[in-house]
């Protein structure tokens, strides 16, 4: 059950590792390698057994649905 102060409960599934989309041109943005290299050097974590990838996300399973506003505080709920 979702604690009373929540809208909505995830758990986090796998992080995900990141390909080149974001360093592409985007609409008004202009290309940037650097977003990768910066991930590459300064986030690498063990994922599955595929070795330490690159990675700004996670995947989650929702486990109680609600709203998710961008802006919305995140709270770490657990040790795992």
């Amino acid at each position: 059950m979702t604690p009373p102060e929540f809208e909505a409960l995830f758990r986090v599934v796998v992080p995900t590792p990141r390909c080149v989309i974001p360093t592409l041109a985007q609409e008004e943005l202009p290309a940037d390698p650097g977003i990768m290299r910066a991930v590459a050097r300064e986030h690498r974590i063990p994922v599955f057994d595929l070795g330490r990838l690159s990675c700004v996300g996670v995947y989650l399973d929702v486990l109680e649905p609600g709203t998710v506003r961008i802006g919305d505080p995140v709270t770490r709920l657990g040790s795992s």
